[in-house]
């Protein structure tokens, strides 16, 4: 028995070849966008002065810096291999949870850069005046350095977020389809919302405290050195983002809503609204990842 070109593999290999090489620019475009940010660590980290002024330029090389940047620069890794995972077929027999751990902690540091920045460039623009603070703090970096790091955490956000939203309809597509209400509970639910409860009551609190820092500056507690318009916007963001994140978890753990995501691509807001470990270890989601094992959409190896 042969194989008609008009049967439903036939007719949806191109889509799928499209959407194939889709996911490999954006994951080889999230592991490039390490490589900057990457190779300064590992210049600092070796003792060279790549990006340093003259001022304080022996901090950077000592120890408890030099253990920091190793820390940070570990990250960056663990994105870029979470980027590999989100798009290669052997990503998806990777338990559940090793892939949404790191992408949680990359929303939640990566987020306010993604929109504080762009946002906080946009308000700075508009006030007129340098977003660099004329304190001189940063003085012991060059402003390329700035440039280079934050621009790259940009486009690791976004990256990253696209990569994660292509996995998880493809390893998880039920969940696409039903509503937030119908995510069945499971026996650690009550555990769930009390962690769910209290993260999102330290959230909030951040959260006000950062939008009352970014409004009265050092009034309040806040860093004296943040003057500029572009970063207080940057901080008052951050404050909206952890609101946003305590609405979104006590939205899946507490079931609230009605909307299907039908059709349509993950609301935007924080990776634990999105895909939770309580919903992505529902029977319907162990099924669907089973099948997509065996029978991956699109042509990955």
């Amino acid at each position: 028995m042969t194989l008609s070109l008009s049967s439903p593999a036939g007719r949806h290999a191109p889509a799928d070849r499209r959407l194939w090489r889709v996911r490999l620019a954006i994951c080889w475009a999230a592991v490039a966008v390490c490589v900057p940010y990457l190779t300064l660590k590992a210049i600092w980290i070796a003792g060279g002065n790549v990006g340093l002024t003259g001022a304080d330029r022996g901090e950077m090389h000592e120890g408890s810096v030099v253990a920091a940047n190793v820390v940070t620069a570990a990250m960056d890794l663990a994105g870029a291999a979470v980027a590999l995972a989100f798009t290669y077929r052997w990503g998806r027999r990777i338990p559940a949870w090793l892939v949404l751990v790191p992408i949680w902690v990359g929303t939640g540091l990566l987020a306010p850069f993604a929109v504080g920045l762009p946002l906080g460039l946009l308000v700075q623009a508009i006030a007129g005046g340098s977003p660099v603070p004329a304190s001189g703090d940063g003085d012991a970096l060059h402003t390329w350095v700035f440039a280079v790091v934050y621009g790259g955490f940009v486009l690791q956000a976004v990256l990253l977020l696209a990569a994660f939203t292509l996995h998880a309809r493809t390893r998880w597509p039920e969940l696409f389809e039903l509503r937030t209400r119908d995510l069945p509970k499971g026996l650690t639910h009550p555990l769930q919302v009390l962690f769910a409860n209290g993260s999102a009551a330290v959230a909030v609190l951040s959260g006000a405290v950062q939008i009352a820092w970014a409004v009265t500056g050092g009034r309040l507690g806040g860093d004296a050195a943040f003057e500029t318009a572009a970063q207080r916007t940057f901080v008052f963001v951050g404050g909206t983002l952890a609101f946003v994140a305590a609405a979104g978890i006590l939205a899946l753990v507490h079931r609230w809503g009605r909307g299907s995501l039908r059709g349509r691509s993950p609301p935007p807001g924080p990776a634990p609204a999105r895909c939770s470990p309580g919903a992505c270890s529902a029977p319907e989601a162990r099924a669907s990842e089973r099948r997509s094992t065996r029978s991956p959409p699109s042509p990955d190896c």
